[in-house]
């Protein structure tokens, strides 16, 4: 209240006895005095302006009287603002309709990177028929990536933000979390997403995964994706400010870029963690394995090489996820039955070349509260099953039954290739072993069903569960030792976090974890030794402050 006082009578003080030093016989110096204070008045004038205009573009402001009556005059803006912005505001209000063409084409048109047919495209679809399910996956992907950017920019320009708050409040998480899901759990590769990706629950785990939109395909769009050490399929004719617009990542973080090694370290150095993916645009060659597996490298795209339609495709089952889901089909499951769909083809698949009668898929699989599902609705489960799953050179994935008899063929499942994977480590060298420890654990994206509701009892009382358990913890312990032999902590950290998400109540795991060394023990010589550790991968930068304590 004091600087406020002082802020708005000092010019009356001033111009009142600057008239009365005409008065008195000391005048000159009274004027003398007036003036200092003129000119104080005017510094902190000029000061205050700048705190108003830091505060606006989110800045930071030192702690002082004047930053906190800058303070007070933001908070006053909202009341000074003239009536016409009510008078404005009516007039929209007044004809919805006719506006509401214009804000999607206008909406549309901001949210398209320079130069992106897809967006283009959409901007026509929008206007004349409507917005597709697949289109929304696009506007979402494409309004995530403006957020990042805006996120990780040093100065944000209050449009921009207004803009943001406009139109990215509400809308892409949902169908962001839903992609994550689509693009399953491979290191790198490309997806076809459909309209039916739509029906796909949203993903709850936290796996960093960057993705560029390649093009639009007869029943949706094609989407490249990569986690960290791979390599991200991108368009050949895109330019280095083009793959900055297009890649966006899908997890909560942002992508950073590089352009050179220099910058590359730079970047890695200087990231907070996980969440920040840095994206390599140079020569993948010019690097060494350890960067390359730190970051996302790019390649050029293969087009329908790999797309869910073409005849080298590959279903697989993925259960090592917080959430099941089958990659690869051929088309979508029907949407009332993707539930019973997905656990019917996933037992099938766990018990691989067997023959399951259908009382045993009615009994254990479809079963619901208790209630054994009826034959109609194992006729139903089946038919859709088999359309989604499509055929290979030996016919229908799930072969046509016989006497009663389930089974399917050519479908893989992420269970059965930790189990292989662990066996052939048991039996392999010293550094084979450790590779195959590596792959297998990478097979992990979350703890195994833990989204799950309903269904999937069978897992547990199988065995299916323990024996996962068993296997991980084994492979968890014998990575982790093989890594501290290695004096690579952070993979042996890693290796017990990976095996605690299959067993979270292993004591062994628990107490292995409390002993990895942390990094002020590195080299045994307090903080100070963790500078000299060489960038791993293992997903970590260890650095630290040369400065002596203010103490000695």
């Amino acid at each position: 209240m004091a600087l406020t006082l002082y802020f708005v009578l000092l010019p009356y003080v001033l111009t009142t006895k600057w008239r009365f030093s005409y008065t008195v016989t000391d005048g000159a110096l009274l004027r003398d005095l007036l003036v200092g204070l003129g000119i104080f008045w005017t510094i902190f004038l000029v000061l205050l302006v700048v705190y108003v205009n830091q505060l606006r573009h989110r800045r930071h402001v030192p702690a002082n009287g004047c930053a906190w009556l800058a303070g007070l005059v933001i908070a006053a803006l909202p009341f000074l603002v003239s009536s016409s912005a009510g008078a404005a505001t009516s007039s929209h209000l007044a004809h919805p309709a006719s506006m509401a063409s214009t804000t999607v084409e206008v909406t549309t048109a901001r949210l398209t990177p320079p130069g992106g047919a897809v967006g283009a495209d959409l901007n026509r679809s929008l206007r004349h028929d409507g917005v597709h399910p697949e289109q929304l996956f696009t506007l979402a992907l494409i309004a995530k990536g403006r957020r990042d950017r805006l996120r990780g920019a040093p100065t944000l320009d209050d449009d921009d933000l207004d803009e943001l708050a406009r139109r990215l409040s509400d809308g892409d998480a949902q169908l962001v979390a839903r992609l994550r899901n689509v693009v399953g759990s491979e290191r790198d590769g490309e997806a076809l997403v459909t309209g039916g990706a739509v029906d796909v629950e949203p993903s709850l785990e936290f796996d960093p995964v960057v993705v560029s939109l390649l093009g639009e395909h007869s029943d949706g769009f094609v989407l490249g994706y990569a986690r960290e050490g791979g390599v991200l399929p991108v368009d050949q004719s895109w330019t280095d400010e083009e793959v900055t617009t297009r890649v966006v990542a899908l997890h909560d973080g942002h992508v950073a870029f590089a352009q050179s090694d220099n910058e590359l370290m730079r970047a890695l150095a200087r990231r907070r963690g996980l969440a920040t993916m840095v994206v390599y645009l140079g020569d993948p060659s010019e690097l060494d394995d350890e960067l390359r597996d730190l970051c996302v490298t790019l390649r050029a795209a293969s087009g329908s090489a790999k797309l869910v339609n073409s005849p080298g495709r590959q279903v697989r089952v993925e259960l090592l996820r917080a959430f099941p889901q089958v990659q690869g089909l051929a088309h979508d499951f029907t949407a009332t039955l993707r539930r019973r769909s997905v656990e019917m083809v996933a037992y099938l698949a766990m018990h691989g070349g067997e023959p399951i009668t259908g009382d045993r898929l009615r009994t254990r699989v479809l079963v619901n509260a208790n209630i054994d599902a009826s034959k109609t609705t194992l006729s139903n489960t089946a038919s859709s099953v088999r359309r989604s799953l499509g055929s290979d050179v030996l016919g229908p994935l799930l072969e046509p039954v016989s006497s009663g008899l389930y089974r399917v063929h050519g479908v893989g499942l992420d269970v059965a290739n930790f189990h292989r994977l662990v066996a052939r480590s048991r039996a392999a060298e010293d550094d084979d072993a450790y590779e195959l420890y590596v792959e297998a654990l990478r097979l992990v994206h979350g703890e195994p069903l833990a989204s799950v509701l309903k269904g999937f009892e069978w897992f547990t009382f199988e065995g299916h569960r323990a024996q996962l358990q068993r296997d991980g913890e084994w492979a968890a312990l014998a990575l982790h030792e093989a890594a501290l032999a290695r004096e690579d902590v952070e993979t042996a950290f890693w290796a017990l976090r990976q095996g605690l998400l299959l067993d979270p109540d292993s004591d062994d795991l628990l107490d292995a974890l409390e002993r990895v060394p942390r990094l002020r023990q590195f080299g045994g010589n307090g903080s100070g030794a963790s500078q000299h550790q060489p960038v791993r991968p293992g997903r970590a930068v260890a650095m630290s402050w040369a400065f002596e304590r203010f103490g000695r």
